[in-house]
């Protein structure tokens, strides 16, 4: 007979769902790391992962797609918090705070590329907050209100901060595919493109 692995926990008291329910988002974040296609993950192997029955999780999440919803959204956040306080701590001008905007998207995809590859994943979409109307608008609100200070107006910032996300996204997405390609140093290419869409018009 297959023995049951699974690490069993103790009743939570009172109080402590909200703690099992990161734990469960947690522990979905890891996995997802660990998988070329997210869609790959189970409850039962985040149900391990944790240490609980697969069934527990239905007492937080209504199904597997509203967990790695939820794992998603937790990531999203986590991912522009980081570009956002890079680009707040960073020097004043445009094109520091630029600078350091990029970097820390590059540093994000680096670090966690599961995460990454899963934020951009065209078949997962994910709600978004009260008062947004799309993922990830409060960072790009930041680049548009730092290029607005280079821009003759709100229409050609709004521009500039289209055209410098789909610059940096490229240099990140596109190395490992085209690897043979001769490309330049990551923070070269970043303080190039920071250079361009921070020029005055």
């Amino acid at each position: 007979m297959t023995q049951n692995r699974t690490r069993r926990r103790a009743v939570a008291p009172r109080g402590e769902g909200t703690r099992l329910r990161e734990e469960i988002l947690d522990a979905t974040i890891t996995l997802v790391e660990e998988l070329d296609d997210p869609w790959q993950l189970s409850l039962r192997a985040v149900a391990r992962k944790v240490g609980i029955t697969a069934t527990s999780i239905y007492l937080h999440f209504e199904s597997l797609d509203a967990l790695l919803l939820a794992a998603k959204h937790q990531m999203w956040q986590q991912f522009g918090e980081e570009m956002l306080t890079a680009a707040e701590a960073s020097a004043g001008t445009p094109y520091d705070k630029v600078l350091a905007f990029g970097r820390a998207y590059v540093t994000f995809a680096r670090e966690h590329p599961g995460a990454f590859r899963t934020l951009f994943t065209k078949a997962w979409k994910l709600p978004v907050d009260d008062g947004m109307t799309f993922a990830g608008e409060a960072q790009f609100g930041l680049l548009a209100d730092v290029l607005r200070k280079v821009s003759g107006s709100a229409e050609e910032a709004h521009l500039r901060a289209v055209q410098l996300w789909c610059g940096i996204h490229g240099l990140v997405v596109l190395r490992q595919p085209m690897s043979q390609f001769p490309w330049p140093d990551v923070d070269k290419q970043l303080e190039s493109m920071a250079r361009a869409w921070t020029k005055p018009i």
